[in-house]
Protein backbone atom coordinates (compact mmCIF):
# COMPACT_ATOMS: atom_id res chain seq x y z
CA UNK A 1 0.00 0.00 0.00
CA UNK A 2 0.71 3.22 -0.63
CA UNK A 3 1.44 5.72 2.21
CA UNK A 4 -0.50 9.40 1.23
CA UNK A 5 -0.80 12.43 3.77
CA UNK A 6 -3.63 14.44 3.39
CA UNK A 7 -4.68 18.12 4.63
CA UNK A 8 -8.02 18.68 5.24
CA UNK A 9 -9.77 15.43 5.10
CA UNK A 10 -12.98 16.30 7.07
CA UNK A 11 -14.97 17.89 5.04
CA UNK A 12 -15.29 18.74 1.08
CA UNK A 13 -13.04 17.50 -1.30
CA UNK A 14 -10.90 16.55 1.24
CA UNK A 15 -13.46 14.07 2.30
CA UNK A 16 -13.99 12.99 -1.36
CA UNK A 17 -10.70 11.86 -1.34
CA UNK A 18 -10.52 10.17 2.11
CA UNK A 19 -13.66 8.25 0.92
CA UNK A 20 -12.33 7.26 -2.49
CA UNK A 21 -8.80 6.17 -0.72
CA UNK A 22 -10.06 4.60 2.62
CA UNK A 23 -8.62 0.33 2.65
CA UNK A 24 -6.82 1.52 -0.68
CA UNK A 25 -3.72 3.78 0.79
CA UNK A 26 -2.53 4.25 4.22
CA UNK A 27 -3.73 7.87 4.74
CA UNK A 28 -2.71 10.31 7.33
CA UNK A 29 -5.04 12.99 7.64
CA UNK A 30 -5.15 16.18 9.87
CA UNK A 31 -8.07 18.80 10.07
CA UNK A 32 -8.98 20.87 12.61
CA UNK A 33 -12.52 19.40 12.81
CA UNK A 34 -12.91 16.88 15.40
CA UNK A 35 -16.66 16.10 14.85
CA UNK A 36 -16.27 15.89 10.92
CA UNK A 37 -13.47 13.64 11.06
CA UNK A 38 -14.60 11.14 13.72
CA UNK A 39 -17.96 10.64 11.78
CA UNK A 40 -15.45 9.57 9.14
CA UNK A 41 -13.49 7.23 11.20
CA UNK A 42 -16.72 5.89 12.36
CA UNK A 43 -18.62 5.39 8.96
CA UNK A 44 -15.28 2.69 7.36
CA UNK A 45 -13.50 1.63 11.25
CA UNK A 46 -10.82 1.62 8.67
CA UNK A 47 -7.19 0.13 9.97
CA UNK A 48 -5.77 2.02 7.11
CA UNK A 49 -7.70 5.22 8.07
CA UNK A 50 -5.27 7.62 10.52
CA UNK A 51 -6.63 10.96 11.33
CA UNK A 52 -5.07 13.38 13.61
CA UNK A 53 -6.69 16.60 14.86
CA UNK A 54 -4.72 19.73 14.92
CA UNK A 55 -4.95 23.74 13.61
CA UNK A 56 -2.91 23.93 10.77
CA UNK A 57 -2.32 27.58 11.77
CA UNK A 58 0.21 26.72 14.69
CA UNK A 59 3.52 25.12 13.91
CA UNK A 60 3.73 23.28 17.14
CA UNK A 61 0.24 21.02 15.74
CA UNK A 62 2.26 20.52 12.58
CA UNK A 63 5.07 19.05 14.23
CA UNK A 64 2.96 16.90 16.54
CA UNK A 65 1.18 15.39 12.85
CA UNK A 66 4.65 15.08 11.43
CA UNK A 67 5.62 13.11 14.59
CA UNK A 68 2.09 11.05 13.97
CA UNK A 69 2.73 9.96 10.80
CA UNK A 70 6.70 9.08 11.08
CA UNK A 71 5.89 7.18 13.85
CA UNK A 72 3.57 4.56 11.79
CA UNK A 73 5.51 4.71 8.48
CA UNK A 74 9.48 5.28 7.43
CA UNK A 75 8.00 6.16 3.65
CA UNK A 76 6.04 8.79 2.18
CA UNK A 77 4.65 8.07 -1.33
CA UNK A 78 2.81 11.13 -1.47
CA UNK A 79 1.40 14.73 0.07
CA UNK A 80 -2.09 16.17 -0.79
CA UNK A 81 -2.06 19.94 0.71
CA UNK A 82 -5.60 20.29 0.70
CA UNK A 83 -6.68 22.81 3.57
CA UNK A 84 -7.54 25.68 3.14
CA UNK A 85 -9.01 28.82 5.07
CA UNK A 86 -10.49 32.63 3.81
CA UNK A 87 -10.46 35.44 6.21
CA UNK A 88 -11.50 37.62 3.12
CA UNK A 89 -9.89 41.20 2.52
CA UNK A 90 -10.21 44.82 2.43
CA UNK A 91 -13.86 45.27 2.18
CA UNK A 92 -14.37 42.90 5.84
CA UNK A 93 -11.56 44.73 6.76
CA UNK A 94 -8.94 41.63 7.21
CA UNK A 95 -6.63 42.41 10.01
CA UNK A 96 -2.62 41.47 8.72
CA UNK A 97 -2.85 39.04 10.77
CA UNK A 98 -5.65 37.49 9.34
CA UNK A 99 -4.11 37.73 6.03
CA UNK A 100 -0.91 36.09 7.35
CA UNK A 101 -2.61 32.91 8.94
CA UNK A 102 -4.46 32.39 5.79
CA UNK A 103 -0.77 32.43 3.68
CA UNK A 104 0.16 30.52 6.53
CA UNK A 105 -3.00 27.48 6.65
CA UNK A 106 -3.23 27.66 2.34
CA UNK A 107 0.75 28.30 1.55
CA UNK A 108 2.79 27.62 4.48
CA UNK A 109 1.60 24.17 5.25
CA UNK A 110 2.08 22.68 2.22
CA UNK A 111 6.03 23.94 2.07
CA UNK A 112 6.43 23.07 5.70
CA UNK A 113 4.92 19.24 5.15
CA UNK A 114 7.15 18.80 2.47
CA UNK A 115 10.18 20.02 3.78
CA UNK A 116 10.16 18.05 6.74
CA UNK A 117 8.84 14.81 5.12
CA UNK A 118 11.08 14.82 2.80
CA UNK A 119 13.82 12.75 3.46
CA UNK A 120 11.08 9.67 3.58
CA UNK A 121 10.10 10.09 0.07
CA UNK A 122 9.91 7.25 -1.84
CA UNK A 123 11.45 7.14 -5.43
CA UNK A 124 7.60 7.89 -7.01
CA UNK A 125 6.20 10.59 -4.36
CA UNK A 126 3.90 13.08 -5.92
CA UNK A 127 3.23 16.03 -4.27
CA UNK A 128 0.13 17.82 -5.27
CA UNK A 129 -0.97 21.25 -3.88
CA UNK A 130 -4.83 22.22 -3.99
CA UNK A 131 -5.15 25.61 -5.67
CA UNK A 132 -8.15 27.17 -7.37
CA UNK A 133 -9.51 28.92 -9.88
CA UNK A 134 -9.53 32.59 -7.87
CA UNK A 135 -5.77 32.01 -8.18
CA UNK A 136 -7.02 33.93 -11.98
CA UNK A 137 -10.08 35.26 -11.35
CA UNK A 138 -11.37 37.00 -8.00
CA UNK A 139 -14.20 38.85 -6.74
CA UNK A 140 -14.22 41.80 -4.27
CA UNK A 141 -13.15 40.75 -0.89
CA UNK A 142 -10.97 37.76 -1.55
CA UNK A 143 -7.69 38.94 -1.52
CA UNK A 144 -6.45 36.75 1.42
CA UNK A 145 -7.22 33.64 -0.24
CA UNK A 146 -6.80 34.83 -3.92
CA UNK A 147 -3.39 35.58 -2.63
CA UNK A 148 -3.07 32.33 -0.95
CA UNK A 149 -4.13 30.64 -4.16
CA UNK A 150 -2.04 32.28 -6.83
CA UNK A 151 1.17 31.27 -4.14
CA UNK A 152 1.04 28.24 -4.56
CA UNK A 153 1.08 28.26 -8.41
CA UNK A 154 4.26 29.70 -7.92
CA UNK A 155 5.54 27.29 -4.96
CA UNK A 156 4.56 24.48 -7.33
CA UNK A 157 6.92 25.07 -9.61
CA UNK A 158 9.87 26.33 -7.18
CA UNK A 159 9.59 22.81 -5.45
CA UNK A 160 9.26 20.70 -8.55
CA UNK A 161 12.49 22.33 -9.27
CA UNK A 162 14.14 21.62 -5.73
CA UNK A 163 12.66 17.96 -5.45
CA UNK A 164 13.72 17.13 -9.24
CA UNK A 165 14.43 13.04 -9.60
CA UNK A 166 13.00 13.20 -5.58
CA UNK A 167 9.04 14.08 -6.44
CA UNK A 168 6.83 15.45 -8.39
CA UNK A 169 5.39 18.33 -7.95
CA UNK A 170 2.11 19.75 -9.64
CA UNK A 171 -1.50 21.54 -8.80
CA UNK A 172 -5.06 20.87 -9.28
CA UNK A 173 -7.38 24.32 -9.85
CA UNK A 174 -10.65 23.67 -9.02
CA UNK A 175 -13.60 25.59 -10.04
CA UNK A 176 -17.01 25.86 -9.01
CA UNK A 177 -17.48 22.21 -7.27
CA UNK A 178 -20.24 21.40 -5.58
CA UNK A 179 -19.11 19.26 -2.41
CA UNK A 180 -22.49 19.59 -0.55
CA UNK A 181 -23.06 15.68 0.06
CA UNK A 182 -19.47 15.73 1.71
CA UNK A 183 -20.00 17.95 4.32
CA UNK A 184 -20.68 16.59 7.97
CA UNK A 185 -24.00 18.00 7.44
CA UNK A 186 -25.34 16.69 4.30
CA UNK A 187 -26.96 19.23 2.12
CA UNK A 188 -28.00 18.92 -1.74
CA UNK A 189 -27.79 22.50 -3.05
CA UNK A 190 -30.64 23.30 -5.67
CA UNK A 191 -28.84 23.99 -8.80
CA UNK A 192 -30.41 25.32 -11.87
CA UNK A 193 -30.08 25.04 -15.51
CA UNK A 194 -28.54 28.81 -15.40
CA UNK A 195 -25.53 27.77 -13.18
CA UNK A 196 -25.11 24.55 -15.61
CA UNK A 197 -25.17 26.89 -18.50
CA UNK A 198 -22.24 28.37 -16.87
CA UNK A 199 -20.18 25.65 -17.88
CA UNK A 200 -18.70 24.80 -21.35
CA UNK A 201 -19.45 20.69 -20.11
CA UNK A 202 -23.22 21.78 -18.85
CA UNK A 203 -22.83 21.10 -15.31
CA UNK A 204 -21.38 22.38 -12.54
CA UNK A 205 -18.36 20.21 -10.52
CA UNK A 206 -18.05 17.39 -8.83
CA UNK A 207 -15.63 16.31 -5.68
CA UNK A 208 -15.29 13.25 -8.04
CA UNK A 209 -13.93 14.98 -10.85
CA UNK A 210 -11.05 16.39 -8.90
CA UNK A 211 -10.25 12.94 -6.94
CA UNK A 212 -9.79 11.82 -10.63
CA UNK A 213 -7.31 14.04 -11.18
CA UNK A 214 -5.66 13.34 -7.51
CA UNK A 215 -5.74 9.38 -9.04
CA UNK A 216 -3.91 10.30 -12.10
CA UNK A 217 -1.01 12.63 -10.66
CA UNK A 218 -0.43 10.41 -7.98
CA UNK A 219 0.27 7.13 -10.62
CA UNK A 220 3.82 6.98 -11.39
CA UNK A 221 2.92 4.56 -14.47
CA UNK A 222 0.59 7.51 -15.65
CA UNK A 223 2.11 10.96 -14.73
CA UNK A 224 5.31 9.89 -14.04
CA UNK A 225 6.26 12.58 -16.77
CA UNK A 226 4.90 15.54 -15.22
CA UNK A 227 5.82 17.96 -12.60
CA UNK A 228 5.94 21.60 -12.04
CA UNK A 229 2.28 21.58 -13.40
CA UNK A 230 -1.32 23.19 -12.83
CA UNK A 231 -4.35 21.10 -13.86
CA UNK A 232 -7.52 23.42 -14.08
CA UNK A 233 -10.63 21.58 -13.55
CA UNK A 234 -13.20 24.13 -14.35
CA UNK A 235 -15.69 22.26 -16.77
CA UNK A 236 -14.26 25.73 -18.97
CA UNK A 237 -15.64 28.30 -17.11
CA UNK A 238 -13.05 30.66 -16.66
CA UNK A 239 -12.03 29.71 -20.78
CA UNK A 240 -15.27 32.41 -21.45
CA UNK A 241 -15.78 35.93 -22.30
CA UNK A 242 -18.19 37.66 -20.83
CA UNK A 243 -19.88 40.84 -22.38
CA UNK A 244 -23.15 41.98 -20.87
CA UNK A 245 -25.88 41.73 -23.07
CA UNK A 246 -24.44 38.54 -25.30
CA UNK A 247 -25.79 35.29 -24.46
CA UNK A 248 -27.80 35.72 -22.37
CA UNK A 249 -25.49 37.23 -19.25
CA UNK A 250 -26.63 40.73 -17.99
CA UNK A 251 -24.47 42.78 -15.62
CA UNK A 252 -26.27 44.33 -12.54
CA UNK A 253 -23.93 46.35 -10.54
CA UNK A 254 -23.78 46.13 -6.87
CA UNK A 255 -21.40 49.36 -6.54
CA UNK A 256 -22.54 52.95 -6.36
Amino acid sequence: MKHIVLTGGANGIGRAIVEHYVDKVELYVIDSNDQAGRALEDKFSSPHLHFFYGDLAEKSSLDSFIRFVLDKTEVIDGIIHNAAINHGGLLSKASLEEFMEVMQVNVGTGYYLTQQLMKSFSDSASIILMSSTRNRQSMADNESYSSSKGALLSLTHALANSLRGKARVNTISPGWIETGEYQIEESQSQLTKEDAAQHLVKRVGRPKDIVQMVDYLLDEKKSGFITGQEFVIDGGMSKQMIYHGEHGWTYKSQID
